[in-house]
C-alpha cells in the first residue's frame, strides 16, 4: 500500500542524511518517477524534505524536523535496539523493523558507531526459538489471530501427548520458560489455558469474532501459578559426580546437597510428561529417591526403554 511505502520511507530517512532517488527506488520496489512523487506527496503533508542535486546528493528530511534524541541516552537506546534485535530474530514482523529504524534514528551522530563497541560486550540472540520456517509460519497465523480478535483452530499435542483440535479465544502472546506461548481460552475445554506455540499444528484462523474476556494473562499467572496453588511435585534426586556441571547450572545452590561425589537435589515441578522425559534424559546418571510413585514410573520407564534394545 501507498501508506505503508511513505511511512517507511519517512523513517528511513530519519535515520540517514541522504538517500539518492535510484537507492530509494532499489529498496522500495518502484521507479524513480515514483520515488519523486512520493518526495512531494510527503513534503505536502508537512515533512520538510531536502533535494541535494548532484552525484552525492539525493533526498533528505532537515536536520530541525528530526526527532529531539535528548529523551534518552545512547545507554537507553542501546538497550532498546539490542532487546528488539534479539525478539526480531525469532520473530518475522516487519514492524519490529520499522520499530528498529525509528529508534536508530535517535542515536546521536558521532564519528565512530557507538553500538559496535558495545555490541561486542552484550548481544541476544533468540534465533533458535523462532524455530524453521514451518514454525515461523504457525508463529505468524497464531500473532495474526490475537491481533484481529479472531477464533483459532489447531491441532495440539498436551505435555500428557495427547492430540486434540482445539477451538480458543487468543489473547495473548506470552514468552515465558525460554518458550513462545499461546494464552487463550479454550473452548474444549471451558477454561484459560496457555498453550505452547511449538506444539500447535496446523492453525487456522477462523472469521468468527469473540468478545475478550476480563482474565488477563497477568491474572491467569498468579491464580493458575503451580508454586502457589500446590500443583508442584516435590521430588529428590540424586546425581552421579559426572552430572555436576550440569546440576550446578540447573539447580540453585541451596537446593543441592553434596555427599562426598554426589549431589541430591530438592526440587518442585509440574508433574507431565515433559519431567518424565527430564530425568530419563540423564540415563544413569540420576536416580528418584522420593516420591515413591514418580521413582516407579521412571523405573517402569527404563524397562520399557532397555526391552527395545534387547
Amino acid at each position: 500500500m501507498k501508506i505503508d511505502r511513505l511511512l517507511s520511507i519517512i523513517v528511513y530517512l530519519l535515520n540517514r542524511e541522504l538517500v539518492s532517488a535510484k537507492a530509494l527506488s532499489d529498496r522500495f520496489g518502484v521507479s524513480i518517477r515514483t520515488i519523486q512523487r512520493d518526495m512531494d506527496t510527503i513534503d505536502l503533508a508537512g515533512i520538510p524534505i531536502v533535494s541535494v542535486q548532484g552525484p552525492s546528493g539525493g533526498y533528505g528530511i532537515m536536520e530541525t524536523y528530526k526527532m529531539d534524541r535528548r529523551l534518552m541516552t545512547t545507554d537507553d537506546l542501546f538497550y532498546i535496539i539490542t532487546a528488539l534485535s534479539g525478539i526480531s530474530s525469532t520473530i518475522d514482523d516487519r514492524r519490529i523493523g520499522g520499530t528498529l529504524e525509528k529508534m536508530k534514528g535517535l542515536v546521536p551522530p558521532s564519528p565512530t558507531d557507538p553500538f559496535r563497541a558495545r555490541q561486542e560486550k552484550l548481544y541476544v540472540d533468540f534465533s533458535m526459538l523462532g524455530g524453521g520456517p514451518a514454525q515461523r509460519e504457525v508463529f505468524r497465523v497464531v500473532q495474526a489471530a490475537v491481533e484481529g480478535g479472531r477464533l483459532l483452530r489447531f491441532t495440539y499435542t498436551s505435555n500428557k501427548l495427547e492430540r486434540a483440535t482445539r477451538v480458543v479465544e487468543p489473547m495473548t502472546v506470552v514468552f515465558k520458560w525460554r518458550a513462545w506461548y499461546l494464552y487463550a481460552y479454550c473452548r474444549l475445554r471451558g477454561d484459560y489455558r496457555l498453550f505452547r506455540i511449538s506444539r500447535i499444528q496446523k492453525p487456522e484462523v477462523i472469521e468468527e469474532g469473540f468478545r475478550r474476556r476480563e482474565l488477563g494473562f497477568d491474572d491467569f499467572s498468579r491464580d493458575y501459578d503451580p508454586a502457589l496453588t500446590g500443583a508442584l511435585l516435590e521430588m529428590r534426586l540424586r546425581f552421579s559426580a559426572e552430572m555436576a556441571p550440569l546440576v550446578e547450572e540447573f539447580y540453585n545452590e541451596e537446593d543441592i546437597e553434596r555427599h562426598g561425589d554426589e549431589l541430591v537435589v530438592s526440587a518442585r515441578m509440574p508433574e507431565d510428561g515433559w519431567l518424565y522425559g527430564y530425568i530419563l534424559s540423564f540415563g544413569h546418571f540420576v536416580e528418584v529417591l522420593e516420591p515413591a510413585r514418580l521413582r516407579n514410573i521412571i523405573r517402569d520407564s527404563s524397562i520399557k526403554i532397555r526391552k527395545l534394545y534387547e
